[in-house]
């Protein structure tokens, strides 16, 4: 399926150093790795999803924080999202393994949870160990509008070093991850950012 007006996929996004040096943090870090939260907070609901997270990951994630940054222009035009500053960028550090799920969600804070500044940009960086030995794991985009039980949706797998970008006001889920193994460094890694600007305004596609 080729990409939709509501994402954009960027291949080769790291190069070949930052991307081995992400993987091995990771690989000489697994103690550091959390059950992942939800809501914006920190509660824990394996009901809603299931993977390990940490959002202090060494040096590389200066390299994603101001590799993305850079990018930003870009992603806003791609997107046709309305222009606006870059006010914080989020960063974690996911691991899936076999049974890791995340169900349907946004990732804009709304309501109640809402914060000082809004997530307008979503990210997923993906990369893994060679070989493979995953499956499964796809981040499913449902379009504008979309019912819970019907409509349209694009499955984008998670190619290694690919960077999945879309609005943060998009309706998605990760798709179970199989990892017979069970080994951590057999799991599906992910980097997932998200683009901030000061909540002063509402959102919105030109």
């Amino acid at each position: 399926m080729s990409e939709a007006e509501y994402y954009r996929i960027y291949r080769g996004f790291l190069d070949s150093v930052a991307r081995a040096s992400l993987l091995a943090w990771a690989m000489e870090n697994e103690k550091k790795f959390e059950p992942s939260v939800v809501g914006g907070g920190n509660k824990h609901d394996p009901s809603v999803r299931t993977s390990l997270f940490v959002r202090d990951f060494g040096p590389v994630k200066t390299v994603l924080h101001r590799r993305l940054l850079d990018l930003v222009p870009t992603l806003i035009r791609d997107l046709r999202v309305t222009p606006f500053e870059p006010s914080k960028v989020e960063l974690e550090l996911v691991a899936n393994n076999d049974g890791a799920f995340f169900e349907r969600h946004i990732d804009m804070h709304i309501g109640a949870t809402r914060r000082a500044s809004d997530r307008l940009l979503s990210a997923v960086y993906y990369f893994h160990a060679e070989p493979k030995a995953f499956s499964g794991g796809a981040l499913r985009l449902y379009s504008f509008g979309t019912k819970e039980d019907k409509g349209s949706f694009a499955d984008v797998q998670p190619e290694q070093n690919t960077l999945l970008v879309f609005p943060s006001w998009v309706s998605h889920q990760v798709l179970r991850v199989s990892c017979p193994s069970r080994r951590f460094s057999d799991s599906r890694f992910n980097v997932n950012c998200w683009v901030h600007r000061c909540s002063n305004r509402t959102p919105s596609q030109v």
